[in-house]
């Protein structure tokens, strides 16, 4: 079986799901079925990615893994393989040997690369505890370190976790100041100094700030409001800071947690910082595995499709990137009591989570989607050693057709403004996931949608030649 012939087949549900409701400019047309979520980022100037699980760089994962992970995504990073631990085992003893083989299938297949992590009070190689206290010491260790890991993949990683996960999770926060060897034996300084070391080394790179709970909102005492707050001390010292990483490993039942990342990346766009989402999960309580109804995952879809949607309309949101492929292969069982968070089912088969992913990216045209990313950064040199490139070159957007239609709803009535409002125009309603689920006529700039139940959903009206495409929420 080859190998286009293998993802026809891997990807046949999801076709069927999104054929009758592809979303966005361009409805149906004959390419439709071949589309994937690289391809329809690469259009709007966006990273969308997933991790390389440990198994793939011990050969020890299913050839699936790979043809989807280069066919689907444009953006990848290690799980583990450039962490203190793994880059430097032994005091100035360097292995990059695991990081350089992500590197060359990266080249090859024309994906952006995410380098993670480079200070991080966690898997950080027995022998620095060996200097806990010896400030001077620590300093020239943790500045040996990122000189010479971020010197090694000098252009070809293009943004850095320098610091990670450095905030405590009081609800007072502050820096993390217990089980951090870096700052129990430096103080904060050293979170300063690993920006302005890494951007030595590579002064091209995005250098990003890290945490998980920065979705919790921008209340005072939170993580979220204590990392603006240090964003803004940075950008005012001078420090070479560029984006800030939400991790956003989430449950099903945190449904307030887009629109709290959608707060953040509206504040960190008044400092000029791109946020990236880095770490997305969303998983199910791990008691339910084996319960789970069409209905679980199709809440899940619903989650997956709001944090796209927040991520396609922020203008300073550049890399979505969802912490594993499959649940075949993820870290939630084991370590962190929750299950079947991603994309992909066991069997490698997409979920209703793919499906919303596909239809938010349908829904939010290329011409209307701006890029945080300057034209070389979308189109870079190619330099693929002696394997051949995959291709790597942003497509250019089409030109937007103006159209002055307006909608809005009130209670159950659609009302439609504009140049269709007097006509017998269609209104199709679509779920999360991008499927139909009722259609009806406007009649004389309105429609009923009393038979729709509660929840949000995405309308489209159209009357053939003219569309307008929106989300809504009935109450």
């Amino acid at each position: 079986m080859g190998k286009e012939e293998k993802m026809r087949k891997i990807h046949s549900l999801s076709r069927i799901a999104l054929g009758a409701a592809i979303l966005g400019a361009g409805f149906m047309n004959a390419n439709a079925a071949d589309e994937t979520i690289r391809q329809l980022a690469k259009e709007r100037g966006r990273f969308i990615g997933t991790i390389l699980n440990s198994e793939w760089f011990n050969d020890d994962i299913e050839p699936e893994f790979q043809e989807i992970h280069k066919t689907q995504f444009n953006v990848v990073v290690a799980e583990n393989e450039m962490k203190f631990d793994a880059t430097e085992p032994k005091e100035d003893e360097f292995n990059f040997e695991k990081g350089d083989k992500m590197i060359k299938y990266a080249q090859a297949n024309g994906l952006r690369v995410r380098g993670h992590a480079l200070a991080w009070h966690s898997q950080v190689a027995n022998w620095v505890n060996n200097y806990s206290g010896q400030k001077e010491k620590l300093l020239a260790v943790l500045k040996n370190h990122i000189t010479k890991v971020v010197s090694h993949w000098k252009g070809k990683i293009a943004e850095w976790d320098v610091v990670n996960e450095a905030v405590n999770d009081d609800y007072n926060a502050d820096w993390r100041s217990t089980n951090s060897v870096w700052y129990e034996g430096i103080g904060a300084e050293f979170l300063d100094s690993a920006f302005v070391w890494a951007h030595k080394a590579d002064p091209d790179a995005e250098l990003c700030y890290n945490d998980y709970s920065l979705e919790w909102g921008l209340r005072e005492g939170s993580k979220a409001s204590f990392v603006v707050e240090q964003v803004k001390r940075w950008k005012a010292n001078g420090i070479p800071i560029t984006c800030v990483g939400t991790q956003t490993h989430i449950e099903i039942a945190h449904e307030t947690t887009p629109q709290n990342v959608r707060a953040l990346a509206k504040a960190l766009a008044e400092l000029n910082v791109t946020l990236n989402i880095t770490e997305l999960d969303i998983g199910f309580p791990k008691g339910s595995a084996g319960k789970l109804t069409e209905a679980d995952y199709a809440k899940q879809g619903h989650l997956y499709r709001q944090f796209m949607d927040v991520f396609l309309e922020e203008p300073n949101m550049g890399e979505f990137v969802i912490w594993g492929l499959t649940d075949a292969h993820s870290w939630l069982d084991e370590q962190q009591g929750k299950t079947e968070g991603l994309l992909y089912d066991k069997q490698y088969k997409p979920k209703p989570a793919y499906d919303s992913v596909m239809a938010s990216l349908k829904a939010h045209p290329a011409s209307e989607v701006k890029t945080p990313y300057s034209e070389t950064v979308l189109n870079p040199p190619k330099d693929c050693g002696d394997e051949s490139c995959g291709d790597s070159i942003i497509a250019i957007k089409p030109s937007a057709i103006a159209n002055n239609i307006s909608i809005h709803i009130a209670g159950r009535t659609l009302f439609i403004t504009g140049v269709i409002a007097g006509k017998n125009a269609k209104v199709d309603v679509f779920d999360m996931q991008g499927r139909p689920i009722f259609s009806t006529k406007c009649e004389k700039g309105r429609a009923d949608l009393s038979s729709i139940t509660e929840g949000l959903y995405v309308v489209r009206v159209h009357d053939g030649s003219t569309s307008i495409v929106k989300k809504i929420s009935i109450k």
